[in-house]
């Protein structure tokens, strides 16, 4: 099928073939192509002014533009028509897209103040902390020794991978922030792992953690 088909059909139509995509992928990306062409130019105009209200170019504007795009055909299926408050479909679709591209944007945002706040020389969490060194009272010192312990355990089930995956991120991803990029790219390249499976192993070994402490922690 011919993309150039398309072009002249209504964005109701467009739309019908995106949201059916699993059914009729080739002329559903037919039909993105053309929603495309038809939203691209305005949403970058959009996507350009916010972009430079929170101090950056128009490059990053246009990068804004086509990942709202990419993420609207990802997420396609979600898009209902009977939310729109106007009844102009293409005014209602555009600015479905902007929200998106906000929301982008302010995770860009967000992003960037977490990546300010580390120094660049973080490292992979290899061992737990020495505990000895806290200046902590002999009762506490020894409760968290006992967790530490339990902890121990439970990752060791699962191997040494795993262990590294779960301290790193228990060290460095707290109140809300993420690890920094050069050492999740430190930890795949070291590790041997695909970020998917760098997500999985974090989600075994956290569940593993959490259910030994359940059980175990609870006996004290």
């Amino acid at each position: 099928m011919d993309w150039k088909e398309l072009e002249d059909s209504s964005t109701a139509d467009l739309l019908e073939f995106i949201q059916g995509k699993e059914h009729f992928y080739e002329a559903a990306e037919c039909a993105f192509k053309c929603f495309f062409l038809r939203f691209e130019s305005e949403l970058t105009k959009k996507c350009r002014v916010v972009a430079k209200k929170w101090g950056y170019d128009d490059i990053t504007g246009d990068i804004l533009s086509e990942q709202a795009l990419s993420k609207f055909w990802n997420k396609a299926h979600l898009f209902n028509t009977k939310q729109c408050k106007s009844i102009n479909l293409d005014k209602c679709v555009l600015f479905y897209i902007y929200r998106i591209a906000q929301r982008l944007l302010v995770d860009r945002h967000r992003g960037e103040a977490q990546e300010s706040e580390y120094t660049g020389q973080e490292e992979l969490v290899v061992e737990f902390p020495d505990l000895e060194s806290l200046n902590v009272p002999k009762e506490k010192l020894k409760d968290l020794k006992a967790k530490a312990e339990l902890m121990e355990k439970a990752l060791d089930r699962l191997g040494p991978k795993h262990k590294i995956i779960y301290l790193t991120y228990h060290s460095y991803e707290r109140n809300g922030k993420k690890l920094p990029r050069q050492l999740l790219k430190k930890m795949r390249e070291e590790l041997e792992l695909s970020q998917t499976s760098i997500r999985v192993y974090k989600k075994e070994s956290v569940e593993t953690v959490n259910k030994v402490l359940e059980i175990y922690g609870s006996k004290k």
